[in-house]
């Protein structure tokens, strides 16, 4: 229980923790109640560790997501930045700079 208080409280400070280059896997859509919710799966190595997977998401504030545009700015293979926490790399984070093209849409 206390990790995974510990997990969540640090994901409020990933934007701290050292950063990995990673790669997308896959680009999804996921219909969340009403709305959509753009999900990126990546992987990343460490020097001498991994490889790594992880997960992030996104929502937009208003409207619907056109698949075909967000093809044109996140693709599978496309290389992205991650961040992981140095104790437990398995906790990680697209670095925020990834969805900065997406605010557009």
């Amino acid at each position: 229980m206390f990790s995974d208080l510990y997990d969540y409280v640090s994901l409020m400070f990933y934007w701290r923790w050292p950063k990995a280059d990673g790669v997308i896997t896959t680009v999804d859509l996921r219909r969340v109640g009403d709305g959509q919710r753009l999900v990126v799966v990546y992987k990343f190595s460490l020097q001498d560790d991994g490889p790594y997977t992880g997960e992030s998401a996104w929502s937009p504030l208003l409207g619907n997501m056109d698949l075909m545009n967000i093809s044109e700015i996140l693709r599978p293979g496309q290389a992205v930045t991650v961040r992981y926490r140095r104790d437990n790399p398995s906790v990680n984070r697209l670095d925020r700079s990834v969805w900065r093209d997406l605010d557009g849409l």
